[in-house]
């Protein structure tokens, strides 16, 4: 797929958004959306990662049965709800007060399906809200960084869709890893900052310990 003016102008502005919110209103924002804030957003609305487990229950259950592209599209389904549906659909309504101007960033920055077009917002965000730099997360024993290694999962699963390529087991597997590892290594860490854990179907709920 070209790259073309539109792209140019959708990723114009993904950076105004970012902008919008970091660094000019860095202070104003950082007052303003306290971790009780979206610790808040989260408990009233527990069961909001409840959809990405019941795609990566279906893409493990797929895979089990050898059907090993479809596995493939749930677990990428699974990781662009993890980040975009769990966290950042969150985490922009927490810092936009105007709900009709949230509904706008969120439908267009979140609604995308690439990776790369609300990375930088991604990892700006995180910065701030968990000390979590996405770049530098990774797998254990891969020097890949995970939010890359999602982005080829992303990249099979549009071949699979759009050119009707296949996979095997192999890919499949890795896809899977890739998805749980967006859960261990990002999802919960993030939650865990705020105070919050995940438990049983995903209810996300006042973590017990510290």
């Amino acid at each position: 797929m070209s790259y073309d003016e539109r792209d140019a102008a959708m990723d114009e502005m993904y950076e105004r958004i970012g902008d919008e919110l970091y660094p000019e209103h860095r202070m104003q924002a950082i007052g303003e959306f306290t971790a009780d804030r979206l610790s808040s957003y989260y408990l009233a609305n527990p069961m909001v990662m409840r959809p990405a487990v019941d795609a990566l229950q279906e893409a493990k259950s797929l895979k089990a049965n050898g059907h090993h592209s479809a596995a493939v599209v749930f677990c990428t389904t699974t990781i662009e709800l993890l980040l975009k549906a769990t966290l950042l659909q969150p985490i922009v309504y927490g810092l936009v007060h105007n709900d009709g101007l949230a509904d706008i960033i969120v439908k267009h920055a979140v609604g995308q399906t690439g990776f790369d077009r609300y990375r930088n917002l991604l990892s700006r965000l995180f910065r701030e809200l968990a000390d979590l730099d996405i770049s530098n997360v990774s797998r254990d024993g891969v020097s890949v960084a995970l939010i890359d290694e999602s982005r080829r999962v992303q990249d099979l699963r549009n071949d699979i869709i759009h050119k009707g390529h296949a996979c095997d087991a192999a890919a499949a597997e890795n896809a899977f890893d890739v998805a749980v590892a967006v859960f261990d290594k990002i999802v919960v860490d993030v939650l865990w900052s705020i105070g919050l854990a995940v438990g049983e179907k995903g209810r996300i709920e006042r973590r017990q310990f510290t």
